[in-house]
């Protein structure tokens, strides 16, 4: 009997069968990997490069989004992996693996501690926590996309363009979002100016709790500038968070802040921490987390088990010398830097040299397309078809984003890979009819 008097199955019968390549909700980057106009599915990865479920390999600078850093289906780091599994996935609480992490990376930090995450959205939001707790005030400063959490994403820009780019100023995510407004609000630092910050720290007086900053986004401007927005943001009693989810454990164990001396209180790091395992880090002075508890920044999957192994493993290879360089994020550097000339050198090949190339990002562990032609850095279907073409020509790479490496390129076949990205940008000129030098 339908005792609600409405219609019965109503949400079944709206439903269509959907094919076996729909039943995936993807997000926005996913549904970028076509071929011929279909979307890709993968069903394996082999060192450097992927298959998709029709047999097509295609070499693989996407990397999962940055998380691969030694390679797909690495034979050591399998065995090795492998070999923790025996000691079980999950206690009750946290481990003596946890703490050999920790131990491994923070060593050249003695007075820090690690909260332990899956993503870096969870560690950031942890973060944004710890910072209202501290100051007693909502508001956030942040440069950069920092996660996909609703105060982390609304009303943000399309951070990955270019500072001139006609594309970066465009507001996205502006619907349906929590955790933003007057009592909370969220303020982008846009163009990198301490000026612009100076204004922003002053409209937002009293109300901004928090500053963070996308590690990629350095790579637009200099450490002594950083250096001053930190202390600019401290001086005005805002928690400074440097968001290391791209770079920390892939341009160097602990990332840019590290390296470069920002003095950052809170540092997010994760992605490549464990060759594609679910982990991620937020890292600080041990009396900044020793509030932890009381905020509640974990879950039940934080002291997960097979993350911390594969990060373990991930450490194990990075640590030792890898060819002639004296540790794996090294040979990273360099192979980065690497391919980033490789894809010029094709550009020019085929005689598109003035409208796009390639360089390395932050010392080569990313690089990304470089668009010299103002009228195509604002199109963007211009550029999504390029991306098209390198798909169809057997090379899966970001567009508007930092692509990636691992070590397993530095077995790539250099002039093959060539000849195939000259192809693809022979084909794209071809499709859209750009001129060419």
């Amino acid at each position: 009997m339908n005792l609600s008097g409405g219609p019965r199955n109503s949400r079944s019968a709206r439903r269509t069968p959907l094919s076996h390549s729909e039943r995936i909700a993807h997000s926005k980057i996913t549904k970028k990997f076509k071929s011929a106009g279909r979307q890709l599915l993968f069903s394996r990865g082999s060192k450097g490069e992927v298959s998709d479920t029709n047999g097509v390999t295609y070499l693989d600078f996407v990397m999962g989004y940055g998380p691969v850093i030694i390679g797909h289906s690495d034979d050591l780091f399998n065995e090795t992996l492998c070999g923790y599994l025996s000691n079980g996935v999950m206690m009750p609480g946290y481990t003596a693996f946890h703490q050999e992490y920790l131990e491994r990376l923070l060593g050249d930090r003695p007075g820090e501690r690690g909260a332990f995450f899956k993503t870096a959205s969870e560690a950031v939001t942890a973060a944004f926590r710890l910072a209202a707790m501290r100051t007693g005030r909502l508001g956030v400063v942040r440069s950069g996309y920092i996660g996909w959490h609703d105060a982390q994403i609304a009303n943000s820009l399309k951070w990955h363009e270019p500072l001139h780019s006609p594309l970066r100023e465009k507001l996205r995510y502006t619907d349906a979002m929590r955790g933003i407004g007057e009592s909370e609000p969220v303020a982008n630092w846009v163009d990198l100016r301490l000026e612009s910050l100076a204004e922003l720290l002053e409209r937002h007086r009293g109300r901004l709790g928090c500053f963070v900053f996308d590690a990629y986004l350095a790579s637009f401007t200099t450490p002594e500038v950083l250096r001053q927005a930190v202390a600019m943001c401290r001086d005005a009693g805002l928690l400074t968070v440097f968001d290391e989810t791209k770079t920390g454990g892939r341009i160097s164990p602990l990332g840019y802040d590290h390296d470069n001396g920002l003095g950052s209180d809170l540092v997010v790091i994760g992605k490549a921490l464990a060759n594609g395992a679910p982990l991620s880090l937020l890292v600080g002075e041990a009396e900044l987390l020793a509030h932890a508890e009381r905020a509640r920044l974990s879950g039940t999957f934080s002291k997960e088990m097979i993350a911390v192994y594969a990060a373990l493993a991930t450490r194990d290879i990075l640590e030792k010398p890898a060819g002639d360089a004296p540790d794996g994020w090294t040979e990273i550097g360099r192979i980065g830097t690497e391919v980033a000339a490789v894809f010029s050198a094709a550009a020019e090949d085929a005689g598109v040299s003035s409208l796009v190339g390639a360089r390395p990002v932050l010392g080569g562990g990313m690089f990304e397309l470089v668009y010299h032609d103002e009228g195509l850095l604002g199109d963007k279907e211009r550029r999504e078809a390029l991306l098209a073409a390198f798909a169809a020509a057997g090379i899966l790479l970001l567009e508007g984003h930092p692509s990636f490496v691992c070590l397993a390129h530095r077995e790539i076949d250099w002039s093959a890979f060539r000849d195939r990205a000259r192809l693809a940008f022979e084909q794209w000129t071809a499709s859209t009819g750009a001129d060419r030098d």
